[in-house]
């Protein structure tokens, strides 16, 4: 072996050097291959990546694990095990209730610099406080408090100590540290001194339910993220904690690896295409280059050369090309990723980290020189077995085998002929055909599936107006729903009523109440939730189940009741939104009727509809004191029904009722909005948005505004993931069929130059050649289009039909990538034979026939 070795690599060095357009192409082809991977993987390992860097943002922290309820004697024992690489500790105090801050969580605590590191909220300027009378705080929640980002500002809180007491205590600090807001976390958080925080506590115990003032929070970074709960019950059995609660971080949970990896599942389906693409072509460069070398090879088995030596020389040339275009693809593609990731990551909060993991660019390389090495496998053996004597013989003519000679009348013509030489190579036709048709299906497919999307369906589930206006506590879970906020206040409302091109309005009020379950809605319970339906629901939420049996035992529930008018109770009413019973509204205006709201179940679903959880249509309900009749049993609707319920959280079975909005106010006249609705006529919504993005940035801070505009950019942020992963992976692997195309196009021709020459000096003319070339080109595009017609009109029609089978689709049938790519195509297949043949004329018959 040794013998043979110098031969065989001057050999490879020379062919290498002969063949420079030729490694041009195959050098693109794996560059473009290694990049693709390289992107994909980027996206991959980003997207985990963000992904678990979100859920610890909305956890709070990073650290393995937390206790809510820890002693500072239980806190050493722990925080002093060898198996804890460090740990945190932090007092609660309360949380703040300035009117600015309404709908925000701000929860005021001392911390120490280990847990305030690892909850992501180390000032960035300034420090800590020490001080009696120091804070630290986020920017946002300096934001929206109007405090400038500057050391040394006075800062006034409004807290509560008792999450169950309405006792507020005010107090003044100083802003000593603050570091960048982010919109994901659960809560931001207000540090303040351990001076302050013993000084407020004192000897107070808490209960740790309602009552959080003086709690003593932990949290325990470990040495590795395996077998957590397992290290975690280690260090509790030693340290003889046993009974100690601890939770787990959600970010280290197998759900979470789960949902990383489904999300992922897009960038690896992108590999298997890549792969596929990539053999495609590059099969195709080295079957044309044996097939082109193959008289080569031939003399090489006349010298004595080896089949496994001539194999050894192709696969030496193929590692070659990879040491060329595998590491400038792992760059390009890793700074592809690093402008996708932010794109993809679009729907994240915070700054997207782009991910630079070693199995990125090992994964990549591995991957592209696979690719590689499979596509060199059937050229190679072709090569290593063909004898001398069907080598010298062989031709590019010659693979396609023998065929009977056809006679014709008025002799050959050139479209004839063009059409002819696409058998000649049968299988590299159907490679360079297969390779152009992947990429323009692909496209069709995920262009389709996109413009099947139906904005108006899905904006009409999330929002049934133009703009909603929330009262600030209406998403305030923890303190609760206030019935008598201030945010929608009468001069809100009337800005808005006076608004111009006002086309319609609506109000929600709300009032929570016990309400006493009678026997008919406990048998509709009981019917409803089966013993399997709550059997699965347990699965994945036990506290749904408990609730229900709760419920029917002690015949009580949550009762909330809205009073509603205009556009929300136009909206719940439609037909389509009945569940049970109809709606008159001229006898629903006077007073007498209640709307029942249901399950989220399908309307037209006739077998869980028979019977409903809820009190029957046409029975008699009491509600705070007065009687109702049922008229129906409506939809629940989102932008009706989400939000908070007064007190915090309640977990109890709750039922929700709608009653006119005038007469809600007859009853209970205190109670302000919960929710403005209202619609503006197309031309006046810039002025509209432009009136209330005034109002909170210099009135108040606090309230929240939903509009079609912002729900709009928030489905599109949404899915710019997949749309920009689907047509970039379409568009990539429809250049490489093209470049595939342009390849076989380029060696079919300068490998017949000789052939060429010989018909020209029997009689064929220029432009005969040239328009046989251009024919020939044509004719690939013609059967490449045809084919991806055929096959894009079924994928579409059928797999696309299926795939947007859902309430927020309506399917179009379209081939617009299609018909845009035609005259791309088609002008391709005209003007590479046209460039090569230019490039053909520069040498002379003569020298063309000389050529071996």
């Amino acid at each position: 072996m040794k013998t043979g070795f110098k031969p065989i690599q001057t050999l490879n060095q020379r062919n290498f050097k002969k063949n420079k357009g030729r490694n041009l192409v195959a050098v693109m082809a794996i560059l473009m291959t290694a990049i693709m991977f390289t992107t994909l993987f980027t996206l991959a390992q980003s997207m985990s990546r963000n992904m678990v860097e979100m859920t610890f943002r909305q956890t709070g922290y990073d650290g393995q694990a937390s206790f809510k309820n820890i002693t500072p004697e239980q806190f050493s024992l722990i925080a002093d095990h060898p198996d804890v690489a460090e740990a945190g500790e932090s007092l609660v105090l309360g949380l703040a209730q300035n009117k600015k801050l309404g709908g925000k969580q701000v929860e005021i605590r001392w911390s120490s610099d280990i847990n305030a590191r690892h909850s992501f909220a180390m000032p960035a300027a300034g420090t800590m406080p020490t001080a009696a009378d120091e804070i630290a705080l986020d920017t946002l929640t300096l934001d929206r408090l109007g405090i400038p980002h500057q050391l040394g500002e006075p800062v006034t809180l409004e807290w509560r100590k008792d999450l169950a007491k309405d006792e507020v205590t005010v107090s003044t600090f100083t802003l000593c540290g603050f570091w960048e807001g982010n919109e994901s976390v659960y809560a931001s958080m207000a540090w303040v001194s351990r001076e302050f925080a013993d000084e407020m506590i004192g000897n107070h115990v808490p209960d740790g339910k309602t009552d959080i003032f003086g709690l003593h929070t932990a949290q325990v970074i470990l040495h590795s993220d395996r077998d957590i709960e397992a290290t975690m019950e280690n260090i509790l059995a030693d340290t003889g904690l046993t009974d100690l609660e601890y939770g787990v971080n959600l970010a280290y949970s197998p759900e979470m690896n789960a949902t990383a990896a489904q999300e992922s599942l897009p960038m690896y389906l992108g590999m298997a295409l890549v792969f596929l693409a990539g053999y495609l072509i590059i099969y195709n460069i080295f079957q044309i280059s044996v097939t082109a070398d193959i008289q080569f090879y031939g003399k090489l088995k006349t010298l004595g050369t080896t089949t496994k030596q001539i194999k050894k020389l192709i696969y030496s040339q193929a590692n070659r090309l990879c040491a060329i275009g595998i590491p400038l693809g792992l760059l390009l593609g890793w700074l592809l990723g690093m402008v996708l990731v932010p794109v993809l990551m679009g729907r994240l909060e915070g700054k997207a980290v782009v991910s630079s993991h070693p199995v990125i660019f090992l994964g990549s390389a591995l991957f592209a020189w696979l690719t590689v090495t499979i596509s060199c496998l059937r050229p190679a053996r072709l090569a290593g077995k063909v004898s001398p004597i069907e080598a010298l013989r062989m031709s590019d003519a010659a693979t396609a085998g023998r065929k009977k000679s056809k006679r014709t009348r008025n002799g050959a013509s050139v479209t004839g002929m063009a059409w002819a030489n696409l058998g000649r190579n049968k299988k590299r036709t159907v490679t360079v055909i297969c390779s152009l048709t992947l990429g323009l299906v692909l496209l069709s497919c995920f262009y389709a599936k996109n413009a099947a999307f139906d904005m108006e369906k899905y904006l009409s589930e999330l929002t049934i107006s133009d703009f909603r206006l929330d009262d600030s506590s209406s998403a305030d879970y923890i303190g609760g729903y206030d019935p008598h906020g201030s945010t929608l206040n009468a001069e809100l409302v009337a800005s808005v009523e006076g608004l111009a091109g006002l086309e319609a309005i609506g109000h929600q009020y709300s009032h929570q109440f016990e309400l006493t379950l009678d026997d008919e809605t406990v048998q509709n319970i009981a019917a409803f939730y089966t013993q399997e339906m709550l059997d699965d629901w347990a699965t994945y939420d036990p506290s749904g189940p408990a609730q229900i049996k709760n419920a029917m035992e002690t015949r009580e529930a949550v009762g909330v009741l809205y009073g509603m008018d205009g556009i929300p109770l136009d909206a719940i009413t439609q037909d389509r939104y009945l569940l049970s019973g109809s709606y008159d509204a001229e006898e629903f205006a006077g007073g007498g009727y209640v709307l029942a709201i249901g399950p989220a179940i399908d309307s037209a679903d006739s077998e869980r509809k028979a019977v409903l959880p809820v009190p029957a249509v046409g029975s008699s309900i009491a509600l705070e004191n007065r009687t109702y009749t049922v008229m129906a049993i409506v939809y629940p609707l989102q932008a009706v029904e989400e939000g908070a319920y007064e007190g915090g959280v309640q977990n109890r079975h709750s039922m929700s009722f709608i009653i006119p909005a005038s007469a809600f106010r007859q009853q209970w006249p205190e109670n302000t909005l919960r929710r403005l609705f209202f619609h503006v006529e197309d031309e006046h919504i810039p002025a509209a948005q432009e009136m209330l993005d005034a109002y909170t940035k210099t009135i108040d801070t606090s309230l929240p505004v939903t509009s079609r505009k912002t729900m709009t950019q928030q489905y599109e942020a949404e899915t710019r993931a997949s749309a920009v992963m689907g047509n970039t992976i379409s568009v990539i692997i429809a250049l490489v069929g093209v470049l595939n195309f342009i390849n076989s196009m380029v060696t079919a021709i300068v490998s017949r130059k000789k052939e060429f020459a010989m018909i020209q000096s029997v009689g064929m003319t220029k432009r005969q050649l040239r328009k046989m070339l251009i024919c020939e080109g044509l004719d690939y595009a013609a059967i490449t289009l045809i084919v991806s017609y055929l096959v894009s009109a079924l994928a579409v029609g059928i797999g696309v039909r299926a795939m947007t089978a859902n309430e927020f689709s309506t399917f179009h049938f379209t081939l617009m990538p299609l018909m845009i790519c035609t005259p791309v195509l088609l002008a391709f297949a005209v003007l590479i034979p046209f460039l090569c043949f230019k490039n053909l004329e520069k040498q002379s018959i003569v020298e063309r026939l000389r050529t071996e």
